[in-house]
């Protein structure tokens, strides 16, 4: 009685859907008749314009001279014309509306033949005047341009898109998933029922599918594959197909009547026969095929832990999906079984052995087929193309790209879960195959060496070097891999760049290739082998670079050569990189830049401007870390301190790269590297020769906190003027963040090493000592920013607080210098204050009140003018209650007459200039 009940509730929930999308079909209907109902008002309107006009044709014939008239046209009478006019406008398409109509119209008017009754002339003549204005009027609006059809057209609301899913082919659509849920839910009633057997039900479930595909099929060749027959099949056959597709899961996973190999089979085969109808019905079931097919190993746990047969099963079914995707040209599809394959290859991954990486290899390259060049080159390698693209065309992101990138990241994750193997180098010997063999092929693949190159890096890093105090061969092992890469690199490049001089992606692998791949086993290599494997390298570089010199000579492109100067460049930089130290290869790959800008002038080449910006940052980036970088600690270069000897180079070797170039664009950017050295070299050597010592960032005394602070103040100041310039938002963040870390570090300093409360050593020199460092150059620099506006606008700093900080640093930077006069070292507030000390802090915030006074008037400078006179009050103030407090008698006389002369004086001084 239950399952009655369900029954009888689903096909009530039916008939109300189905009613529901009736009435929304009805609507629709009724819709588009009352736009044919508007076109046949129109027609009608234009059938009377078409009388007036053949009234008016009537009465010029009827004026004209009789002559011997012709056989009417087979068209007929006005009337009739207009009547087919209406029929038209009737089944033409209800958005032409009024706009065709009137184009047309005056077009359908046919010759009229010349009525020789008396009555057609008298109404001829009675018309005639009636008739003039109109005819008049209707010439001039014909001859007036149509008023063009807006451009944009409102985006249709989501009603209205319902409406027109509805109205077309929306039934079918619901009907379809209807079928579908009464097949699951007759699955669902003959496990609940009882009233059959359970191979019986499963059977009726089976023919129920199996008649939605055989009704489909029946419909599509009785109906001839029209649009419309072809949704319904599509609704119907994608209902069988989920059916079968329930019933087999009900029957392995419920009732177990069947197999795991049986259950695979059968899922796998519905899934390709949804795959392969979909040729015929539309892509809808190349969906619904793909996805089963897909899901079926995670659906069906057969125990067999078998990864030959799975990897099998998804490299057929990608095949068959791949061949229905060219079929159907949907690129969603591609997407679709792209990522079922990479998914599944993903979880072989995780889950294969290290014996199994064969098979994993040979899937990655099934698919690199199907994806990648079935799609480039054609399912035969037919196709060809030698045309270079475009460097922008090759970094932008493609499938091909995608493909090769995370066929790569898959091996490199294999061998990082399972270590070194010596398969990895056959899989890398087969992978640099592929990925050289492609682009002779076609350009596309171009960057796909690079691809190559890279993981070959990752063999040399993964590589075991020998043991120490083993027996080392310098031609076995990583060592011997590593020189026969370079060497195919190496030849590799300048054949490609030989054969296609066009393709300027190859200039610069041969220009990297081999550099890399030597650089890299020299930064992994162990310094207790460098006796032994310096040499070597080095005369492989120099050898490499004698024969980029020799090929640059053989009739190669301008950018050919250029590309072998570089090589030849950067190995002999590498090459002295590894006998000299450290600081001499930043001082190569700086000389690099000046190369570059040469070889761009002399031969009129255009290099791309992000190579030399690239360049520039990593050699900035290098230079600005080394301080803080433990190899540079102690590292001389002729006997004196690296950074004094590297850093002016730097500065020669970027300002003659600037006056090679002639591109403005990187003249700006090496000017604001000029000014970065100039700062960095100023910095960095006051850090070295204040402290002895670059700072440790982990651990900041008051001299290393003071030394930072101004550096950075200097370097934000620097990147603000910068700002100004290029109007690059990276220099506004850098300035900003540096000047952001200089005030920190001042904070950190009067919080935990204040001079004035602290026993801290401030030098015994006057000026040349650390209150100069820690205040007087910040108050030098912000008065050049604020006076040359190199404060940006952007930050919305408000100009008193700007005066206010140059207040605080003077006022600190006055008092004490004043302090170190009498107190030497020291100038904590609890030492005893002399009474000429405090005179002293009275004679020069006097001189420095007039001094603002006078260059406020002069300057015509408000601000100043008012702080000197609030200074001026202040010190008169602290005369007259501190330093005159303790005098009596003749002193007390004698020290009031000189401050009344002295703002006499004063007085008389403001007076002239302001006279002046």
């Amino acid at each position: 009685m239950d399952s009655l009940l369900t029954f009888f509730g689903l096909a009530v929930m039916a008939f109300l859907f189905g009613g529901a999308g009736l009435a929304w079909y009805s609507f629709s209907q009724l819709k588009q008749a009352n736009r044919r109902i508007d076109a046949l008002n129109q027609a009608v309107t234009d059938l009377k314009q078409l009388l007036a006009k053949s009234d008016a044709t009537q009465q010029n014939a009827a004026s004209a001279p009789l002559q011997p008239v012709d056989e009417a046209p087979a068209s007929g009478s006005p009337v009739e014309s207009a009547l087919e006019l209406a029929t038209e406008s009737e089944l033409r398409p209800p958005k032409e509306g009024r706009d065709s109509l009137a184009c047309k119209a005056p077009n359908a008017v046919v010759p009229v033949q010349v009525a020789t009754h008396s009555s057609s002339d008298q109404r001829a003549s009675d018309a005639a005047n009636t008739s003039e204005k109109k005819d008049r009027r209707a010439v001039n609006n014909k001859d007036k341009p149509p008023h063009p059809a807006p451009s944009h057209t409102p985006r249709p609301s989501l009603t209205e898109r319902f409406e027109a899913f509805i109205a077309n082919n929306g039934l079918l659509w619901i009907g379809g998933a209807i079928l579908a849920l009464g097949g699951v839910f007759l699955a669902k009633y003959s496990v609940e029922a009882g009233l059959v057997s359970i191979a019986t039900r499963l059977v009726f479930g089976g023919v129920f599918a199996a008649a939605l595909v055989l009704l489909a099929e029946y419909l599509y060749r009785k109906q001839g594959g029209q649009s419309g027959v072809l949704t319904t099949c599509a609704a119907l056959a994608s209902g069988g197909v989920i059916t079968g597709f329930a019933l087999v899961l009900v029957t392995f996973t419920y009732y177990q009547f069947i197999s795991s190999a049986l259950a695979f089979a059968g899922l796998a085969f519905i899934s390709l026969l949804a795959t392969a109808l979909a040729l015929r019905y539309g892509p809808l079931l190349a969906v619904i095929g793909i996805i089963g097919a897909y899901a079926v190993p995670a659906l069906v746990n057969t125990d067999s832990n078998n990864l030959f047969a799975l990897l099998m099963y998804v490299n057929l079914v990608s095949c068959a999906a791949m061949w229905v995707a060219q079929k159907v040209q949907k690129d969603w599809l591609w997407w679709q079984s792209f990522t079922g394959h990479f998914l599944w290859l993903a979880v072989s991954i995780a889950v294969g052995e290290s014996g199994d990486i064969w098979l994993i290899f040979a899937t990655m390259v099934v698919g690199l087929y199907l994806y990648i060049v079935a799609g480039v080159l054609g399912w035969r390698f037919s196709e060809s193309n030698g045309q270079a693209l475009a460097v922008k065309v090759l970094l932008m992101p493609r499938k091909e790209q995608l493909a090769i990138i995370l066929s790569v990241m898959g091996l490199v994750a294999f061998y990082a879960l399972h270590g070194f193997a010596p398969s990895l180098i056959w899989v890398c010997a087969l992978l640099a195959v592929l990925c050289a063999w492609l682009p002779l092929r076609h350009s596309a693949f171009d960057a796909w060496p690079f691809v190559a190159l890279a993981f070959c890096g990752y063999v040399i890093m993964m590589y075991p070097l020998p043991a120490s105090g083993a027996t080392l061969s310098v031609f076995a092992g990583a060592f011997g891999f590593t020189q026969f890469a370079a060497w195919l690199c190496f030849g590799y490049g300048w054949f490609m760049m030989k054969r296609y001089p066009k393709r300027l992606s190859y200039c610069l692998f041969s220009a990297v290739s081999s550099l890399c791949v030597f650089g890299l086993s020299y930064v992994i290599s162990p310094l207790a082998i460098s006796a032994q494997l310096y040499p070597l390298w080095s005369g492989h570089l120099l050898v490499m670079a004698a024969a980029a010199i020799w090929l640059g000579q053989q009739g190669l492109s301008a950018y050919g050569k250029a590309a072998l100067w570089v090589l030849a460049n950067t190995h002999l930089a590498l090459v002295l990189s590894m006998w000299l130290n450290a600081s001499t290869l930043t001082l190569a790959l700086c000389g690099q830049l000046v190369l570059l800008a040469y070889y761009q002038k002399s031969y009129q080449l255009a290099f791309p401007s992000w190579l030399t910006k690239i360049g520039l940052s990593l050699v900035l980036l290098r230079v600005t870390l080394a301080p803080f970088t433990p190899e540079y600690s102690q590292e001389n270069v002729l006997s004196v301190h690296w950074s004094l000897v590297v850093l002016p180079l730097m500065l020669a070797f970027i300002f003659a790269a600037y006056r090679l170039q002639t591109n403005r664009a990187l003249k700006n950017w090496l000017e604001g590297a000029l000014m970065h050295l100039l700062a960095l070299f100023v910095t960095l050597e006051t850090s070295y020769y204040l402290i002895g010592d670059y700072p440790s960032l982990q651990h900041l005394s008051f001299k290393e906190m003071a030394a930072l602070s101004m550096n950075w103040l200097v370097l934000g100041t620097v990147y603000w003027w910068r700002y100004r310039i290029s109007q690059r938002d990276l220099y506004l963040i850098a300035g900003s963040f540096l000047a952001g870390a200089s005030g920190i570090l001042h904070v950190a300093i009067l919080w935990q090493y204040n001079p004035w409360f602290s026993a801290i050593d401030v030098g015994p020199y006057l000026l040349f000592n650390w209150v100069s460092v820690l205040w007087l150059v910040p108050l030098v620099m912000l008065s050049v920013a604020l006076k040359y506006g190199l404060i940006p606008a952007r930050l919305q700093l408000d100009i008193r607080f700007i005066y206010g900080l140059i207040a605080l640093f003077c006022f600190l930077f006055v008092n004490a210098t004043v302090r170190t006069v009498f107190q030497q070292q020291f100038i904590m507030v609890q030492l005893t204050t002399s009474q000429a000390e405090l005179y002293t802090y009275s004679a020069v915030w006097l001189l420095i009140a007039a001094s603002l006074v006078v260059l406020g008037q002069r300057l015509a400078q408000s601000p100043l003018y008012q702080s000197g006179f609030a200074i001026l009050l202040v010190v008169i103030l602290k005369a007259f209650l501190v330093d005159m407090a303790h005098l009596d008698g003749l002193y007390r006389a004698i020290s009031f007459i000189g401050l009344g002369l002295s703002l006499v004086g004063l007085g008389w001084l403001f007076t002239r200039v302001r006279s002046h």
